[in-house]
């Protein structure tokens, strides 16, 4: 049987050699503005862009090779051991059971490789305890192997055998295999997302702007690149100088700026009308394809598995990402259907979760398993992923007793409104006598639909294991948290609040961003929040250990 990393805890392994290759490229992209001034310089011949340029690559291939010598690991004693460091050598020592993920992403080369960058974190903070870029995919597999002997050591588990029965079968598989017995051995599958449902939350959705500036980068330098720094001309203009190719194709008549000068020409203000719906349609079109393109690039293959202990989120195209979440770690779960989804039946889920705050330091992994936890699924698959989070979280919209906001909140809020109203009435009236009036008529109307819509969005309910709130006009965001899992809970009041005899709740977790939905409930009825605010902090009381 092959031994595991910590049968020989006096021999501190390397990364994979190919971590220098990947080092390199991650130092590269954090560098990504000198890079491309020196291929900007290299390409026009200069002396002094290729200088800059074969310094960089000199001081990032240093950098990659510096990373790669001083970093060590080992196992010993249920312990990850991790040296690295040339001048600021750092020595961390990791209980396996303390270590809540250990999440891997694999992109095209990856996988190719059969490499992966793996991420072990805790709960300690928001920084991960280390980046392992990048690990051979059997060392994932033992290192993730070892947390789970260590994990049911610390319940009284006796799973230990079985483990490493499974580990000596599959020592001689390929990564497919190995997968399948380490990350989902005894996992029930809870959602599995088909590509018609991948799709179509893609066309839903509106994130084809990354996949379409892309598009159009390349576009663009397919088509004016190829002529950008030779001196020769094209149709009458010298690239080089004041002019380039993009203004002498937008001076051509032929082209689409001659096209709108026929149809302008020809049926007057109604073709500039027409032009302009056909222009926004093919932009909306345009965004909405590529926002599927963008789904299925980062969702495909998206299966949702639960073990009691722990979910985990495998899905990709290009870059696979694998990503674990504890399910002690789980702060909020916040419930988000746009007024499209609406329309379709579908929703999607986010998460929060203990130290899982900071944007800065997320990877693919980290993003999938807290901002986009579960991106589309049908409305009526929402409660088996609330069950395989807490059970508790299966309830009824009708049994619940909501609280809305105070009886005068309405008009408060229309305070602003009419006022807006007004003063654009009484601007448009001043400037075009005969019809000024109609800008401000309106804005009114739909700023006093606005308001009752966002007023009766707006829903509080206190249940007997925690909190819920609903807010929300185009987008409907239903967000729920446990009282064990609040830090603390505020009760303010700004001095217009006293004159309205209102108050506002706050409750804070040990994370807030990835839901982007707080549960901040205003304008509550003064006398009712007080009240509220001291049954909270009893059942607080009550939850804390």
């Amino acid at each position: 049987m092959t031994e595991l990393i910590s049968s020989n805890p006096n021999k501190m392994r390397r990364l994979h050699p190919f971590s220098l290759v990947f080092e390199l490229a991650s130092v590269v992209r954090s560098n990504i503005l000198p890079t491309a001034a020196a291929i900007f310089g290299t390409s026009r011949g200069g002396w002094i862009g290729f200088s800059i340029g074969s310094i960089v690559v000199a001081i990032c291939l240093a950098i990659a090779i510096i990373r790669y010598c001083t970093f060590r690991y080992t196992i010993v004693n249920n312990e990850l051991i991790i040296d690295q460091g040339l001048i600021h050598r750092l020595h961390r020592v990791v209980p396996l059971d303390r270590i809540q993920n250990i999440d891997l992403s694999q992109n095209l080369f990856h996988r190719l490789l059969r490499v992966g960058e793996v991420r072990v974190e805790t709960a300690s903070g928001k920084e991960p305890e280390a980046i392992m870029r990048v690990l051979a995919f059997a060392e994932y597999a033992k290192l993730k192997e070892e947390l789970l002997v260590s994990k049911s050591a610390v319940l009284g588990r006796n799973r230990t055998s079985s483990l490493l029965t499974e580990i000596e079968g599959c020592q001689n598989t390929n990564q497919e295999t190995v997968t399948t017995q380490v990350n989902v051995a005894n996992n029930r599958l809870v959602l599995a997302l088909p590509l018609r449902l991948v799709v179509l939350g893609g066309l839903l959705s509106n994130r084809g702007e990354v996949v379409a500036g892309l598009a159009l980068g390349f576009l663009w330098e397919w088509r004016f690149g190829r002529n950008w720094f030779r001196s020769d001309s094209i149709r009458g203009f010298e690239i080089g100088k004041k002019s380039d190719s993009a203004r002498a194709i937008a001076a051509d008549e032929t082209t689409i700026r001659g096209m709108i000068a026929t149809v302008q020409e020809n049926y007057g203000a109604l073709g500039s009308l027409l032009l302009l719906s056909a222009a926004i349609i093919t932009l909306f079109v345009f965004l909405r394809v590529f926002s599927a393109i963008w789904y299925v690039l980062r969702f495909y293959g998206y299966r949702l598995e639960s073990n009691n202990e722990s979910l985990h989120v495998r899905c990709g195209l290009l870059t696979q990402v694998s990503a674990t979440i504890p399910l002690g770690r789980v702060q909020l779960i916040s419930i988000q259907r746009s007024w499209l989804q609406r329309r379709f039946g579908l929703a999607s889920i986010r998460i929060e979760t203990a130290g899982g705050g900071d944007r800065k330091t997320e990877n693919a992994a980290s993003s999938v398993g807290r901002k986009w936890f579960v991106p589309i699924l049908a409305a009526d698959s929402i409660y088996q992923v609330l069950d395989a989070i807490d059970p508790r979280t299966h309830f009824e919209e009708s049994s619940i007793a909501w609280q809305s906001q105070s009886k005068r909140a309405l008009s408060r809020m229309l305070r602003p409104v009419l006022l807006f109203t007004l003063i654009i009435l009484c601007i448009g009236t001043y400037v075009r006598f005969s019809t000024g009036w109609i800008p401000g008529v309106l804005f009114g109307i739909a700023g006093v639909l606005y308001v009752r819509k966002k007023s009766k969005s707006k829903r509080y309910a206190r249940t007997d294991w925690g909190l819920i709130f609903t807010s929300g006009t185009w987008t409907r965001k239903c967000s729920m948290t446990f009282f064990e899992k609040i830090q603390g809970i505020s009760c303010t009041q700004s001095p217009f609040d006293r004159r309205w005899k209102m108050a506002n709740l706050a409750v804070d977790t040990a994370s807030a961003g990835p839901a982007e939905h707080r549960i901040h409930v205003g304008y509550l009825a003064c006398e009712f929040a007080s009240k509220e605010f001291d049954e909270i902090q009893r059942r607080l009381a009550v939850a804390s250990p």
